[in-house]
């Protein structure tokens, strides 16, 4: 086994870079480069062609720009328009206002765009203006549900980051999308009950004189509101209907939801050649970051193991004798780093490290993957520097003091989401113990 100071080296070079702001792919690939060179030589010239190679020509990892390129469609097609005009009508009355149309249009749009970032920015854009601008309703309530609803981008299958860590765990695709079901659902509703609790408990958050509208909706404008989100619906149906079908494999379900993404812009005349042009765009620039990520891990996983990386993790979760100790410590580097970190860029940096003491301990690579998932959402919301609090910041102008106290509640909910995982296990186990893909 060659010295441990060359690891270490690596890994400080690693930290610096990622310090300096330098780009997670650059930075964890440059310390996995200077880390294996003592052990391959210019062999690792050839280990970073192959890995290169084996990573962008993988058929699972194929359903990455094709997820991102049904969002992107999605959000620039003017469908997102719909969506939250169909909701607002569809749930119009529930204590909460419009403030529930935040969190109910965000699951939805969640669930076909799986990107967090994108469903926070997207739904705080729209939402901001209409609700505090126009209505009246108190900022840090409407700020703190479109963050947090932009959390469940992660969560509700199709998830995009489900398929990367997929990918580096070596688990099935379907059984992540299956065990982020039910915690999304639960999210969403102890996001929406909490916003409906407070709103009934102090009217001033949503003014009564803001939702006279809304309580004079008939039963055929509802259904009206329910016929302006059925694309979203029939996305969702396409994707996961296919897949859990029998029909497709994840890559191709990928590929039924980008090419229904498509008809359905070009059935309501608004998808532009300009517009399509921007979506292809983005594709290639949020996949390539991905790939290249996703690469970097990889090599990174391959010299820690080349120094003996992964037994030592497992002699340290079998020293600390208590799997929920070995859990609560896991749990609390997650959340701390997910203060300063991009959630993808956690996931790929601690993975390597963190998965064969989970396995030793004991825990289910599917239950950790969603837990894991849990943590990270509730890094996306943690002050100071929580990703998805300036994102929200950024699109709608507000003081980020007001972001952040916004989201507070909704942090301690989704905490509260992985507190339930680890009492009740099968909250995130039982649905994908019926797939057998």
């Amino acid at each position: 086994m060659p010295p441990l100071s060359w690891l270490l080296a690596g890994i400080a070079i690693m930290l610096v870079f990622l310090a300096g702001g330098v780009w997670i792919a650059f930075a964890v690939g440059l310390g996995a480069a200077i880390t294996l060179w003592p052990v391959l030589g210019i062999k690792t010239l050839s280990l970073i062609g192959i890995q290169s190679w084996d990573t962008t020509t993988s058929f699972v990892l194929v359903a990455i720009p094709l997820f991102v390129f049904m969002g992107e469609i999605i959000a620039g097609a003017q469908l997102v328009d719909r969506l939250y005009s169909g909701v607002s009508k569809l749930i119009s009355g529930l204590p909460g206002g419009l403030v529930q149309t935040n969190l109910f249009a965000c699951s939805i749009f969640a669930a076909c765009s799986g990107s967090s970032l994108a469903s926070a920015a997207t739904m705080g854009r729209m939402a901001y203006e209409e609700q505090v601008g126009r209505r009246g309703y108190q900022p840090r309530l409407v700020l703190g549900s479109v963050a947090a609803g932009g959390t469940l981008g992660i969560l509700i299958p199709p998830s995009i980051f489900f398929i990367v860590f997929a990918a580096i765990a070596d688990e099935s695709v379907g059984r992540l999308f299956l065990g982020g079901v039910f915690p999304g659902l639960v999210a969403v509703t102890l996001f929406m009950s909490y916003v409906a609790i407070r709103a009934i408990m102090d009217a001033r958050l949503v003014p009564r004189g803001a939702g006279e509208i809304d309580q004079r909706l008939t039963l055929g404008q509802r259904l009206r509101g329910a016929l302006e989100i059925w694309p979203f619906l029939l996305l969702i149906v396409a994707v996961l209907g296919s897949l859990y079908g029998g029909i497709a494999t994840p890559t191709e379900a990928a590929g039924v939801g980008a090419s229904a993404a498509l008809l359905i812009a070009a059935g309501y005349r608004t998808l532009t050649w300009q517009g399509l042009k921007r979506a292809c765009l983005g594709t290639v620039r949020t996949s390539s970051m991905l790939f290249f990520i996703i690469i970097s891990a990889k090599l990174m996983a391959i010299a820690l193991a080349y120094y003996g990386v992964p037994v030592m993790m497992r002699n340290v979760a079998l020293a600390l004798g208590s799997p929920h100790l070995l859990l609560l410590l896991i749990s609390a580097i997650y959340l701390l780093l997910g203060t300063v970190f991009e959630d993808f860029s956690l996931m790929i940096i601690l993975l390597p490290f963190v998965l064969p003491m989970i396995r030793t301990a004991g825990f289910d690579t599917v239950w950790f993957g969603v837990f894991m998932t849990v943590l990270l959402q509730a890094g996306l919301l943690s002050p100071p520097v929580g990703l998805n609090l300036f994102v929200i910041q950024g699109v709608t102008g507000a003081q980020l003091a007001e972001v952040i106290w916004g989201s507070v509640p909704f942090l301690i909910l989704l905490l509260t989401i992985g507190v339930l995982l680890v009492v009740f296990p099968p909250l995130a186990l039982w649905l994908p113990s019926f797939w057998i893909g």
